[in-house]
């Protein structure tokens, strides 16, 4: 164990993580779900509105 600023600081490891188990991914559903397609939709929106303030202001 180390001092410094008079806190204790283990620098040792509990227990090692094994890389080779993959996390499994979360299920998405419900109202989550729902958000996260609003959100595709608010982005891709916003992305036009730049192409086509882009390609306006440019001539």
């Amino acid at each position: 164990m180390k001092r410094k600023h008079g806190v204790v600081v283990n620098l040792t490891s509990g227990a090692p993580i094994s890389p080779s188990e993959p996390l499994p991914r979360a299920q998405v559903k419900g109202w989550v779900k729902a958000v996260f397609w609003g959100l595709r939709v608010y982005i891709a929106i916003m992305l036009v509105l730049v192409v086509i303030g882009l390609a306006k202001g440019s001539f």
